[in-house]
């Protein structure tokens, strides 16, 4: 093809800056440089009035800024290799491509200022620059030549000349080896064409994985075999006769492959997974005890964990400022690469093979306490606030600092730390950070500027919570507080004043305010304050697929709210052993078909979402999260696993003699 997707360009260029200069050559490949070259001249022969007729050949001579920087990176890979010492290679190399360097780069080093200027005269072949080499040296490839000998011969001196390179041995003036990268990498992202990715083909990618993500799509599909078994011979000497029957199932996702191992041939345990589905519909399994610990260091403690999107990582943000990701891949012939149930994963272990910046013990890092963490939806980038009131966004895969927002609440002396950030999202787009603090604010940041776009004021304590939510247009938003448009973007934060605030992203203005009752009346939805009696700190607002246009509401109080957008309580989550008890965190399966609450006496409340009873109960829940059985120890956070029955919960109790995160399966 004449271009590059986006993916391919930008691995491309990530493979120039890092100096894998094998894969940028493979990627190279994929181009077709005669339909670039076809195109080029068109516009060429338009721009110079040109009637397209090749008389004498002059347009064989036209060199393409595209064939420019493919020999250029092929200069460099020659370099590079005699710059490893593997001399013999970089000959060989040399000798292949000698042709195509003489015909496309000048003789001397200087191709700076060349390769910009689009309007030089391409009737002159770049071959005939001779003259300003002093007759010393005919060609690229014989100059090129002349650079890998005299390096060949430093190196062999003797001594320790490792590091030594010859005067202009990377290009002119003398240049690094990654400054010279890094003008490749640059020529690279100019003049390689984009191409389109085609419109149908993404559709049907965000619509598979977003009924993957909401269960509608059978991602699981039981598979039976059947099985011949003989009967033993009758008395009366009769034949044996065969039975067919089904043995427990191997299940088999369709979009990932192969997800699990069969089943055990025991009819029992057949007949208690067979009555774990209802309506031909799999249950999502609930965890019944620990399998896995996180621990940090001595007098480190954990303030916020999220799970990446693949579910092969999880992110850790500590009391001293590190932010760590955990999950190595075991070694193994049984474990399956695609297994949903991520059985493979080792979430004890830091992720190094992956990652090698944790490998060579470089982690992600801020100044004081990571208070929030978010990770945008396709996984490359993740968002962390400090106590500091400073905002960091990093790529997950080098562990490079993108963008940073210093005192994004508060703050504008230079030794000001300003007022602690304490939850964070990415917009839809990725484009936009949501940031809530103890300002009482909730801050919409751009990535791009750097700068604070919009401010939602309104709430009387700090924001403990904020997330985007799509709304459509019904009585909860008119049709002028949404501009007209049938779905439109909107803000929903809670605080610790009580209060559920609704807003309209677009003009940063309140539509809701929400104030959910302490009293077991289920039929009122309240949006004044003066009908309350009485209100909590509200801790967790989850936003829910289904149904749709809804939330979980979690104050601390002795009951949860399932509650739609317009402030109406659809369910109220009671605990039916005990009454008084406090919930401290709260997350949701990825169905919505569980409710995970912690309580302060160190228990973990599962509810049906749909009935609201009570399903189970994890009694050693906080001893297991936090390693002691002291009941002032309390759990602060709660995360799920985005596609398997997998939960966490820590806590940051400074009483700790080492943070611990807790993963239950």
């Amino acid at each position: 093809m004449a271009g590059l997707v986006g993916p391919s360009k930008g691995q491309l260029i990530s493979c120039a800056e890092g100096g894998r200069w094998g894969e940028c050559l493979e990627i190279l490949t994929g181009l077709d440089l005669q339909r670039y070259r076809r195109g080029y001249i068109d516009d060429y022969c338009k721009a110079h009035g040109d009637d397209g007729n090749n008389d004498g050949g002059v347009h064989e001579s036209i060199i393409t800024p595209l064939e420019k920087v493919a020999s250029l990176t092929h200069e460099m890979t020659i370099l590079e290799l005699g710059d490893r010492g593997e001399f013999e290679l970089a000959y060989a190399c040399l000798r292949m491509c000698s042709e195509m360097l003489d015909k496309t780069l000048p003789v001397n080093g200087d191709d700076v200022d060349d390769i910009d200027d689009l309007k030089q005269d391409n009737y002159q072949n770049n071959t005939n620059n001779t003259e300003a080499n002093l007759g010393m040296i005919s060609s690229r490839s014989a100059d090129i030549e002349r650079r890998i000998t005299a390096l060949s011969s430093l190196r062999s001196s003797g001594g320790d000349t490792s590091l030594l390179l010859p005067t202009n041995y990377y290009g002119p003036s003398n240049q690094t080896q990654q400054k010279r990268r890094h003008f490749i990498s640059k020529l690279l992202s100019r003049h390689v064409p984009d191409a389109p990715m085609g419109r149908l083909t993404s559709l049907l990618q965000q619509s598979v994985k977003w009924q993957c993500h909401t269960g509608a799509f059978p991602t699981v599909q039981r598979l039976f075999q059947d099985q011949v078994e003989n009967d033993d011979d009758n008395d009366d000497g009769g034949k044996k006769k065969k039975k067919k029957r089904k043995t427990p199932e191997q299940k088999f996702d369709l979009v990932l492959g192969n997800v699990d191992l069969v089943g055990s041939t025991d009819s029992k345990k057949h007949k208690r997974k067979s009555a774990s589905t209802k309506e031909g519909r799999i249950v999502e399994r609930i965890p019944s005890r620990a399998k896995q610990t996180i621990r940090l260091g001595k007098k480190s403690y954990i303030e916020s964990a999220i799970f990446l999107p693949d579910g092969r990582g999880l992110v850790t943000g500590s009391s001293d400022g590190f932010i760590e990701v955990w999950g190595e891949r075991r070694s193994g012939d049984n474990e399956s690469s695609n297994s949903l149930l991520q059985n493979d994963i080792d979430f004890e272990k830091l992720q190094t093979s992956d990652l090698l910046y944790q490998k060579n013990d470089e982690l992600m890092m801020q100044d004081s306490s990571i208070l929030a963490m978010d990770v945008s939806h396709d996984g490359t980038m993740l968002a962390s606030a400090s106590s500091y009131g400073d905002v960091c966004v990093w790529k997950i895969s080098d562990g490079r600092l993108l963008r940073k927002l210093e005192r994004t609440h508060g703050g504008s002396g230079s030794n000001d730390q300003g007022c602690a950030v304490t939850c964070i999202q990415f917009s839809p787009d990725g484009s936009k950070v949501l940031t809530g603090g103890h300002d009482s604010t909730c801050r919409e940041h751009g990535l791009l500027s750097s700068r604070m776009i919009k401010e939602f004021r309104g709430h009387k304590s700090y924001v403990s919570c904020c997330s985007y939510v799509i709304l459509p247009n019904s009585s909860i938003v008119t049709r002028s507080e949404s501009g007209g448009e049938r779905n439109f973007l909107a803000v929903v934060t809670a605080s610790a004043d009580g209060s559920v605030m609704i807003w309209n992203c677009r003009s940063a203005e309140p539509l809701r305010e929400i104030i959910p009752p302490i009293s077991t009346s289920n039929n009122r939805s309240i949006h004044d304050t003066e009908s309350i009696v009485s209100s909590r700190s509200i801790h967790t607002v989850i936003q829910m697929h289904t149904p749709p246009n809804t939330m979980i509401v979690v104050p601390r109080s002795d009951r949860a709210f399932l509650m739609s957008l317009s402030g109406s309580i659809l369910q109220t989550y009671v605990r039916d052993d005990v009454q008084g008890t406090e919930l401290l965190a709260a997350t949701v399966s990825p169905s919505n078909q569980w409710l995970y609450v912690s309580a302060n006496d160190g228990k973990c409340i599962v509810f049906d979402l749909n009935s609201g009873k009570v399903e189970k109960i994890l009694t050693s829940f906080t001893q297991e999260c936090v390693g002691k059985s002291d009941p002032s120890c309390e759990i602060s956070g709660m995360l799920h696993h985005p596609h398997c029955s997998f939960i966490g919960g820590y806590s940051n109790d400074k009483s700790q003699k080492r943070g611990m995160l807790s993963i239950w399966k």
